[in-house]
């Protein structure tokens, strides 16, 4: 999917861009158990470099971002699922929110 072919290697490939800018770290949050971002990380390679992958296993922080979406019709699997979205976090303080529409 675009997830794995495209937006996460994009932000491994501009990961030293990142650095230059004050980033310390790039997160990718699923609802997912982390045995399978685990999995999936591993499948990526190199274009997981530098990435940290989390399970957002009960919704919740998911949740707490608004950002659930119910995909079930759309024969995407069960339940929920997440927009995509960036954040800049400084300090535990979000300071920007870049959503994909």
């Amino acid at each position: 999917g675009v997830c794995h072919k495209a937006h996460v290697p994009s932000y491994s490939k501009n990961l030293e861009a990142f650095k230059a800018k004050g980033v310390d770290s790039i997160i990718c949050i699923a609802i997912n158990d982390p045995y399978t971002l685990n999995a999936w990380k591993e499948k990526l390679g190199d274009a997981a470099k530098g990435i940290e992958f989390y399970g957002d296993v009960f919704e919740g922080f998911t949740k707490y971002m608004h950002a659930g979406k119910d995909l079930s019709a759309a024969g995407l699997g069960p339940g929920m699922r997440s927009n995509r979205y960036s954040l800049c976090v400084d300090n535990g303080v979000i300071t920007h929110i870049f959503e994909e529409e």
